[in-house]
Formats: structure tokens, C-alpha cells, sequence
């Protein structure tokens, strides 16, 4: 609480000891501007007329018929036959829009299908020529034209030729009076009264204001004439030779009593109630044409201006302007100045000064001044001399231009530390200028060679310096040396070593840091948060912050303009909203606030300054409207219907492809800004993201009862009235209750049916699963009997191996059998030739015993026929038992059929039988004959088949 009183009394002292310095009208500026092009709203170049009705639309008499501007979209509305549109009017009563141009007078009527024409050419009187319809003014309940130079009043569509009234070049309406310039005089209309003539002037007057009870009259030509109770005289003024080359189209008196001329040849001129100029706008400067045809003033004190090439609309109540390259001031706005109430502006480019015409004091704007071209750094009034900060050194302002006193490169701003001593903070650190009579010295302060943009002093011998990344410098110096110097960054408070600042705000320094404000504690030598401040600013990061006057203390956080506006002795309110429509404008190098009084303020910008004049601060408008403006219906066969107007009542639609939303809020105190939210309810509960898109679309919705809302944010923040349609999606004929009712019914019976086929199906299906059973089990059996069948084939292959293995077990046995048959025949045949031999040799009856011998061991093997016959049998199907059985064989027959079954040679027959071949054959044929075999039949195969 302690430092939060100091901080207050601190501030008020301040503000007390700092006078004004700077005159309202030396600051050279351009209101805000925004401009439309024929491209944007979609007509022809020349506006001829503007107005506007009771929901904010602005309507424009446009080359190409009338124009609609709603806040968010320009509409256009041609006239079928007619040509150029003149003038506009909009009746409150009726709430229709009078038009009238080329060979046309008509009005506009809002339909549920949008703005309907009704034209009124057949209703004018006869012996008036339809040229041109220019003016269109309601008075009294009726509505004047002015045809071709005559008058005539319109009312309930009835049209009435006003008599004794011609050659009419403008007609309006001042106060309560309605009055007619004529180049055969001037008529005025009163009250319950008829028009009279007051004067006889033949002058081609283009307008007139009512000005203390008078009537200032103004001549296409320039002139400016007094009109009072019949006299009518010349009144002169200081614009006199700019209105006469400019020549007059149009004279408009705002609400504030201020007055603008609509000129021909140079824009427009605005000035005070006496005539005194304000404001000159033309080509260049604001405008992008010089011809300006009508003017407007709108419900938010705008001024619509109709061009020979396009709208403007200008902020004129608004209580920022702009100084830039359309005033003369080229470059970055980074400082400003006034000294000798001059007003000198630092920019990028240089320093500059106003300028102004002697002849005409509104056609003004700034020049540069010689030797200070280049990017200025600051500024400081220093014992009564405007020292200029430079990139390219320092230098004193005379009469003609610049002297540089240093040549550094690079210096940041100057200031003053005792009788004749500067001191200067450049880009590598301090600099000590002396200045001795004519005499100069400099000395470079060793100890610190950082740049040294932002310092503060503390007291004579402290001096604190902030760097943009490396923190807070405290520097002590001693003499004319810096003697120490101590750095504090994010280890003595700080959130971090960037974005740090010194400021001096009334006796206390201040220090924002990349979060929030600061003060140093010198008895912990470091940094606490700023117990007032800080409540203001929480965590945003305050890069410029300065106090004017009258204790109001502005600032730049997070690149947003604000106040704390000072009620009373420590009590404080914030206020942003209104810099909102600015903060685009600003720019974020070196961001700048010059405090020149407390009604000038100047902000730097990326092209220039804005200029801020708190007296003309206007209340917000709070409440305002958004509007629903059209819902289009797509069907399913893809045609479109739509349904507009300025307020919607509930309806039903037909079951549809697509509705599109159109909406908007002519909202014109910074209608660039405007934003816009949505919901549809039932389906949709929440808000949408606030968005700039004024329109939506929802396809396939279901038949159901609906509410669209839709609600506008202005550029303040604030919200507006939330407009709603209610409607109701009809079903399809097949969505009805009849129709539910038609489909339970035939579900009922679709139903009954698929039970009474299901039924029906299920026995045919059991049926058939019997059959199927059936034929299930007979294929089953069918599969046993042939895997039974091929099982006994496969036994009996099975069987057949064994046999054939057995067959050839015992071939192999008769085989060795056989052979041991021929071993015994040659035997027995050796035998016999020894017995030969032995005979004719008496002496060998040794031999003939050890023969003897040998036969009987023989004799004992003859038990292997035995054996032979009994494997032959088997093999061969007791072929020997059963030939025996057949046919009375011989031992030596049996033989020989075995012998000839197994196919045996003769020759080897002869050996195993041991006879001779002739033999064989003899016992083959005896055999033929016992078995009764005619010749022709092979013995072998006989015997083999037997």
C-alpha cells in the first residue's frame, strides 16, 4: 500500500507541473477510411445518392440501379428500362425505397422474395418532360421530387405537380423548411404553406445549410452567398479561390454543426460551423477520385461519400486519424516531438514538420527537413535545443536544417545529467558530450559496450539500462567514468533476460519485464512485481507504457493499446475496447507512445502515427442488431427459392436438399471487424467459433420445428441482440402419420406373411431335409460298401503278396531241389564211367567197393523227390495228387509232367531222369497218349492249364 500511495503522488505532482504545449489544429491528419470499388459492390463508377433505412442498410444510387450494403455484402438491384439512377430515398413511414434517375421514379418494397420495384412513370402529370429525377426529399409526410426542374409531390402513390416552380437545381431540406434553388430565384416551403419565392437570384446554386436562423447558400461556381429575410449577399471566406477552381456538387451540415463541400474538381472540404476549414480530402489524400456526387452522414457519424469512381465511407466521429504518405509524412512513425509549438514527427525515412498554405490552411502536410534523412531514433529537447537521435549520429535543428554534433553511428537518444553535460546511449554503449561555450568534448564511457537504447536515472550517480535480450544494467557512475556496473536478468526476479524496459512513471521507476512490471528492492537488490500495476497487467508484457497530464496512463501490451484512466487520487479503470479498431495499425518495432497533450496523442504505426484525441472519445453504441437477410431453399430437384427481408415470421418448408443462412449487422463504427456466431436449435445447442463468414448452410435436415439464432461482435467486443427464424420442416408425403400408419399396416401383414411362408417353408424344408436324410444315409452306405469292397480287394492283394511271396519261397525250394537232382544224374553219370573203366581193369576191385560206397550214399538222398513233389504240390495246386487221381502214371511219367509243368528243357530232363534225349521223347509221347492229347495240342500248356 505504501508504494501504491507514492506511486499517486507521485503521478499528480507530475501532472500538475506539465502544461499544454500544442494547438488542437497542428496536428495534419486523414480520418479512417475505407473505400469500396465498383469490383467490390458490384456496379457502375458514379454514386449519385445515399441513404439509409431504420434497420442501418445503406442504399446507393448507382449507375447500375441501387445498390444494398448490409455491413457484411453489397447487393445490387437493377431497373428493367431504365438507364442511370440518380437519387434515393428512404421513407420511414412506408419503409420504402424511393428511387429516381434516367426516365425512372419508382420504390423499392421488401418482399418475403427480397426488395420488389414498383415503378411510378405512369403516375407523373402530363406536361412534365422525364428527363432526369435528382433530388428526392420527404417533408411533412410527402415525398418532393425534382423532375427535370420541376417540382412534384408524391403520396400514396398519387403524383402532384407543384405550379410556379421551375428550373430547380437542388432541393432540400434545412431544419423545417424545405428550400429550392432555381436559376430563376430561391423558394422556400414552410410549415402548412405552399413554396414561396424569397429571392429572385438566377445564381446556379448547388446547396444550402441553415446556419444561426440564416441560410448560407453555395453556387456550383464557388460562391458563397447569405440569404436573411430577401437579401441575399456575398459571404467571403479564406476557401473563397479553392471553391471557385474546385466548383461545388453537393453541401451537406452534420450533426455536429460542421459543414462539407462535395467538389468537382478537388474531393471534399470539411469545416467548422464558421466556415473555417477542417479537413480537405481529395485524390491521394484519403479519396481515390476528386469528383465526389453525394454525401451521407450515417447513425454512427460517418460520412458516406459517393465518388465519380467509388465509395468511401469516413470515420468522422471517430477519435482516430491517421498521419501518413497521404499528409506528407513518409516512413515508420518511431518518435515524436513539439518544441515551440512546432510539431516535429521521427520516422524511418527522417524528421518532419508540418507545412501549411497561407492561403488555405486545411490543405497542409508535413515536408522533411534537410539533413535528416534516415531512420530517426528520438528525440530531446535539451537546453532549448531539439536534438535529433540518429542512425547516422546527432544532430541540433536550426532554422534551415540539421548541424551533427556527433558522428557515431548509431545513437539512441540523448539526455541531459547537468549544466552543459549530455549523455548518450548509442549502439555500443555510452558517450559523454561537454559542452563549454562554442567548445565540444566527447568521451566514450568505458565499462559497458552494450546498446544502450533504453536508460533511466535513478538518482545523479545511478543510471539504470535495459537491454532488449541481455537484461538490467545498474551502473554507477563516478565523476565522469562509469565506476560500476551490475547485471540482473531471470536470478533477481525476472521471468526472464528478454523484453526488459526502464520507464519513469511521475518519480518511480517502473520495469516491464517479458511477463508483467517490476520494481527494484534495494534492500534485497532485486526485482519484485509492481503492486499496482500488476493488477492491470497481470502476465501480459507491457513493451511501452507512458502518463500523460492529467494522470491517465497509457501503454502498449502484447501489442494492444490501452489506458488506465484516472478517476479520482488512486482510483483507476482500464479501457482497450476503444483502441481496438487501431491495434492493427501499430507497429511492433520500437513501439512509441508520444504524449504531446493531453488532447493529442500519438501512437507509432507501421506506416506513420495514428493520432488519438481522447475528447473525441464517443460512447460505444451498446445495443445493435444482427439481422437474418435471406434463407435460400434448395430442393431435392436443385431448384433454389428465397425467402428475405428485414424480419422473418415462422414458416413451414417442404423437406429440402439445402438452407443457406445469410446474415449481417450494419454495425459501421468499425464495420471491417464485425463477427458472427450461430446456432440451430434443436440440432445444435452450443454457439459456433465466432467467425467473419456471415452465412451457413445445412444440408438434409430432418422434418422437426427449428430456431436459427444468429448474433454480431463489433470491434469493442460487445455482442449484439440475437435475431431468430423460426420454421418447420415438413415431411415428405411418406413421412406422414398416414403414411406411418400405411407402413404398420403393411409391416403387419409382411409380417403374417413371412410367419405363413416361413411355415410353409419350414415343412418343405423338413421335407426335404427328410429326402435328403434319406439319400444322406443311402450315400453313406453306398461309401461303406465300396470302402468294404476295395478293403477286400485290398485283403486280397494283400493276400496274393503273401501267396506269390510263397510261391516263390517254394520255386526257390523245387529250384534247389531240382538242382540237387542234376548234381545225383551227373553223379550216377560219372559213376558209370568209372564202373566202365574199373571192368577192363581187373585188379580195381578196391574202386569197385569205395563205388559201391558212394551209390548207397545216394541211395539215401532219393528221399529228396519226396521233398521236391511235396513243394511242388503246393506251389502248383496238388497238381501231381490230382494227375495221379486222373490218369495211372509211372513214377518216371509223374516226373516227367513235373518236369514239363515247370517248363524244363529236354536236355535237362534227360540229365534229372538220366535217360538220353531220344528218351524224352519217347516218354512224352506215351505221356500224350495215357492223357489222351491229340497232337495238334502243346503238351506244356495242357499240362500247365491242367
Amino acid at each position: 500500500m505504501k508504494n501504491i500511495l507514492l506511486f499517486m503522488i507521485f503521478s499528480t505532482n507530475w501532472v500538475f507541473s506539465q502544461t499544454t504545449l500544442v494547438k488542437k489544429n497542428d496536428l495534419i491528419s486523414i480520418p479512417l477510411i475505407t473505400t469500396f470499388t465498383p469490383s467490390e459492390y458490384n456496379g457502375g463508377i458514379q454514386n449519385w445518392g445515399i441513404a439509409q433505412d431504420t434497420t442501418g442498410y445503406i442504399y446507393v444510387a448507382n449507375n447500375y440501379g441501387l445498390l444494398e450494403f448490409d455491413g457484411a455484402t453489397w447487393n445490387s438491384y437493377p431497373i428493367d428500362g431504365a438507364t442511370k439512377t440518380r437519387s434515393v430515398l428512404v421513407d420511414e413511414t412506408s419503409n420504402r425505397i424511393y428511387v429516381g434517375g434516367q426516365r425512372q421514379l419508382g420504390y423499392f418494397d421488401r418482399t418475403s422474395k427480397g426488395l420488389s420495384y414498383q415503378s411510378l412513370l405512369d403516375r407523373i402529370p402530363s406536361g412534365i418532360t422525364v428527363d432526369e429525377i435528382w433530388d428526392l426529399i420527404t417533408f411533412q409526410g410527402n415525398i418532393y421530387a425534382n423532375i427535370n426542374g420541376s417540382i412534384v409531390s408524391i403520396k400514396n402513390d398519387r403524383i402532384t405537380s407543384i405550379k410556379n416552380v421551375d428550373g430547380v437545381e437542388f432541393l432540400m431540406q434545412a431544419n423545417n423548411e424545405l428550400i429550392a434553388g432555381s436559376t430563376n430565384g430561391i423558394y422556400i416551403k414552410k410549415n402548412g404553406e405552399g413554396f414561396k419565392k424569397v429571392h429572385k437570384s438566377q445564381k446556379s446554386f448547388r446547396g444550402a445549410i441553415k446556419q444561426d436562423g440564416n441560410y448560407l447558400m453555395f453556387t456550383y461556381d464557388g460562391e458563397i452567398y447569405h440569404y436573411n429575410q430577401g437579401n441575399l449577399k456575398r459571404y467571403y471566406t479564406q476557401i473563397d479561390n479553392f471553391l471557385a477552381d474546385a466548383k461545388i456538387n453537393k453541401v451537406l451540415k452534420l450533426s455536429n454543426d460542421h459543414v462539407v463541400i462535395a467538389t468537382q474538381n478537388n474531393g471534399l472540404i470539411i469545416l467548422d460551423k464558421d466556415l473555417n476549414p477542417i479537413q480537405h480530402l481529395t485524390k491521394n489524400k484519403g479519396l481515390n477520385h476528386r469528383t465526389v456526387l453525394s454525401l451521407y452522414e450515417d447513425d454512427f457519424k460517418n460520412l458516406w461519400v459517393g465518388l465519380n469512381n467509388g465509395i468511401s465511407v469516413i470515420e468522422l466521429g471517430s477519435p482516430f486519424s491517421l498521419i501518413n504518405e497521404n499528409v506528407g509524412l513518409e516512413g515508420t512513425g518511431y518518435v515524436a516531438s513539439v518544441h515551440n509549438n512546432t510539431i516535429y514527427l521521427g520516422t524511418s525515412s527522417g524528421l518532419f514538420k508540418p507545412y501549411e498554405d497561407r492561403d488555405f490552411r486545411s490543405i497542409r502536410g508535413y515536408s522533411l527537413i534537410n539533413g535528416s534523412e534516415g531512420l530517426v531514433n528520438n528525440l530531446s529537447i535539451i537546453d532549448g535545443k531539439i536534438i535529433l537521435s540518429h542512425h547516422e549520429g546527432a544532430f541540433k535543428l536550426n532554422s534551415s536544417g540539421t548541424d551533427q554534433f556527433f558522428d557515431a553511428t548509431g545513437t539512441w537518444q540523448f539526455k541531459a545529467i547537468g549544466n552543459s553535460k549530455w549523455l548518450g546511449g548509442t549502439y555500443d554503449g555510452f558517450y559523454l558530450i561537454n559542452q563549454i561555450g562554442n567548445t565540444q568534448s566527447t568521451k566514450y564511457l568505458k565499462g559497458l559496450a552494450e546498446s544502450s537504447r533504453v536508460f533511466e536515472f535513478e538518482n545523479d550517480t545511478t543510471l539504470w539500462m535495459t537491454h532488449g535480450y541481455k537484461g538490467a544494467f545498474k551502473i554507477t557512475l563516478k565523476g565522469d567514468s562509469i565506476h560500476d556496473v551490475k547485471r540482473y536478468g531471470a536470478n533477481s526476479g525476472f521471468p526472464s533476460d528478454i523484453l526488459i524496459s526502464v520507464y519513469q512513471i511521475g518519480n518511480e521507476l517502473i520495469f516491464t519485464g517479458e511477463l508483467g512490471v517490476y520494481l527494484y528492492n534495494a534492500e534485497s537488490d532485486s526485482f519484485d512485481r509492481h503492486p499496482f500495476l500488476n493488477e492491470w497487467f497481470g502476465d501480459r508484457h507491457v513493451s511501452k507504457i507512458k502518463e500523460a497530464s492529467n494522470g491517465n496512463i497509457y501503454f502498449i501490451a502484447n501489442g494492444e493499446m490501452g489506458v488506465l484512466k484516472r478517476k479520482t487520487i488512486g482510483v483507476y479503470e482500464i479501457e482497450e475496447k476503444q483502441f481496438r479498431k487501431i491495434n492493427g495499425f501499430i507497429s511492433d518495432d520500437l513501439e512509441n507512445i508520444s504524449l504531446l497533450n493531453s488532447e493529442s496523442i500519438l501512437i507509432g504505426a507501421k506506416e506513420g502515427f495514428v493520432l488519438y484525441k481522447p475528447d473525441w472519445d464517443q460512447p460505444i453504441k451498446e445495443i445493435f442488431h444482427a439481422h437474418l437477410k435471406n434463407v435460400s431453399v434448395t430442393n431435392h430437384d436443385d431448384s433454389t427459392s428465397h425467402i428475405s427481408g428485414t424480419f422473418f415470421k415462422s414458416q413451414a418448408l417442404e423437406k429440402t436438399k439445402r438452407l443457406r443462412f445469410e446474415y449481417s449487422s450494419p454495425y459501421f463504427d468499425g464495420l471491417n471487424d464485425i463477427k458472427y456466431a450461430y446456432r440451430l436449435m434443436p440440432y445444435e445447442n452450443e454457439w459456433s467459433e465466432w467467425s467473419t463468414t456471415n452465412w451457413e448452410e445445412y444440408t438434409n435436415l430432418p422434418a422437426k420445428d427449428y430456431t436459427f439464432e444468429v448474433k454480431a461482435m463489433n470491434v469493442y467486443g460487445n455482442e449484439s441482440v440475437v435475431s431468430r427464424y423460426n420454421f418447420t420442416i415438413n415431411p415428405e408425403w411418406y413421412e406422414t402419420n398416414l403414411a406411418y400408419a400405411a407402413y404398420a399396416s403393411l409391416i403387419l401383414f409382411i409380417f403374417t406373411s413371412v410367419l405363413l411362408v416361413r411355415e410353409r417353408k419350414h415343412k418343405v424344408e423338413k421335407r426335404f431335409i427328410n429326402l435328403t436324410k434319406e439319400e444322406v444315409i443311402r450315400s453313406k452306405e453306398r461309401e461303406i460298401s465300396e470302402f468294404s469292397e476295395k478293403t477286400n480287394q485290398e485283403i486280397q492283394s494283400l493276400k496274393n503278396q503273401s501267396l506269390k511271396k510263397e510261391i516263390e519261397h517254394k520255386n526257390s525250394q523245387l529250384a534247389s531241389v531240382t538242382m540237387h537232382l542234376l548234381s545225383k544224374n551227373e553223379f550216377v553219370m560219372s559213376l558209370r564211367k568209372k564202373i566202365n573203366d574199373a571192368l577192363e581193369n581187373k585188379d580195381n576191385t578196391e574202386t569197385l567197393n569205395k563205388i559201391v560206397k558212394s551209390i548207397d550214399r545216394n541211395i539215401d538222398e532219393d528221399e529228396a523227390w519226396e521233398t521236391f513233389a511235396h513243394h511242388f504240390d503246393q506251389v502248383h495246386g496238388n497238381f501231381l495228387h490230382k494227375i495221379k487221381q486222373e490218369v495211372h502214371l509211372t513214377p518216371q511219367e509223374t516226373k516227367l509232367c513235373a518236369y514239363l509243368k515247370m517248363n524244363m528243357s529236354t536236355k535237362d530232363i534227360a540229365n534229372l531222369m538220366n535217360i538220353t534225349i531220344r528218351g524224352v521223347e519217347l516218354g512224352r509221347y506215351r505221356l500224350r497218349k495215357k492223357l489222351g492229347i491229340q497232337r495238334e495240342t502243346n503238351l506244356v500248356e495242357y499240362l500247365d492249364n491242367f
